[in-house]
């Protein structure tokens, strides 16, 4: 807590505090970022539990900063950034996932975000990972290995329609989730499993993973 403290004295004497939203279905961890930024110089100027919630708030709300949940119910974090970025926002983001993902942080730069933290990460980490966005860094936590190299390179979204068959999506659950036709999820899986050399989707999977590619 005295770090904290420091820390905060160091950086927190900013003219305005730095307005913050929040977006994150799970409300303990809602809860524990809550009492991150008690006394510091971030603000929680809105939380949303959606993407689509997220992008009312931002359409409506000036913001200096966007901490974003990976899963969400709506939406992957990825494809909020992209959309923020097309409705012209410019505030910084930083993505929050529980676990360290190979290629996770090449993902998440492709997507337009400026950094990454994990939720089983301190209050001292996430505050310096906040403080280093505001200053213009790219805090992108090391944790996430780096994809393997000299390998068949799948698109983001390429990407993120495996990464959610992964986790036992069927084709329509991918199309809500990412805001695309079915079509479009069919074409994108078997873009990937060209690229793969896979006939099935658990063989695509398994491929990518072996690859470093999710």
């Amino acid at each position: 807590m005295e770090k904290a403290r420091g820390s905060q004295s160091a950086n927190g004497d900013a003219a305005r505090p730095v307005s913050l939203l929040l977006v994150e279905d799970d409300a303990m961890v809602r809860g524990w970022v809550q009492l991150c930024l008690r006394g510091t110089e971030f603000r929680l100027a809105a939380v949303a539990s959606s993407a689509a919630e997220a992008l009312e708030l931002a359409q409506r709300r000036k913001l200096d900063l966007y901490l974003i949940d990976y899963h969400l119910p709506d939406r992957v974090g990825t494809e909020l950034v992209r959309d923020l970025r097309q409705a012209g926002s410019t505030a910084p983001a930083l993505l929050m996932t529980a676990n360290s993902e190979r290629g996770f942080n090449e993902t998440v730069r492709d997507a337009g975000a400026q950094g990454t933290v994990l939720k089983t990460g301190s209050r001292e980490e996430l505050l310096k990972a906040m403080r280093n966005l505001k200053e213009g860094d790219r805090p992108f936590d090391s944790r996430h290995p780096k994809r393997l190299p000299g390998r068949a390179a799948l698109s983001p979204r390429e990407r993120e329609v495996l990464r959610l068959v992964a986790l036992g999506r069927t084709n329509r659950e991918i199309s809500v989730a990412l805001g695309v036709g079915d079509e479009t999820v069919k074409t994108l899986l078997g873009r990937a499993f060209v690229k793969l050399g896979a006939r099935r989707r658990a063989q695509a999977v398994a491929a990518a993973h072996e690859r470093g590619l999710l």
